[in-house]
């Protein structure tokens, strides 16, 4: 194996560990993202000194701090709770 396949290798699993780490891997809620609102949550990635987006699984349960709640879908947070905001059935 040559020097940068060598190095691909080695920054791909450093990246796999910085991610495992912290389990930041999309279609989960770690633990430390138990009280997060919305469906999405960021984790940072050392080796491009940025935040990572990453989506609760579809189905998962979502919630708002003022009481909505809902669940996961393609990464936004669909409520079944009364929000307030009026819906198409109400025009």
């Amino acid at each position: 194996m040559g020097l940068t396949e060598t190095t691909l290798v080695l920054v791909s699993l450093a990246f796999f560990a910085s991610a495992v780490a912290h389990n930041c891997q999309n279609g989960t809620r770690p633990a430390s993202e138990e009280n997060r609102e919305g469906c999405d949550y960021y984790c940072w990635n050392a080796e491009t000194k940025s935040w990572d987006k990453f989506f609760f699984g579809n189905g998962e349960r979502c919630f708002y701090n003022n009481g909505d709640e809902g669940l996961c879908q393609n990464g936004e947070c669909h409520l079944s709770t009364d929000s307030g905001v009026p819906n198409d059935s109400e025009f």
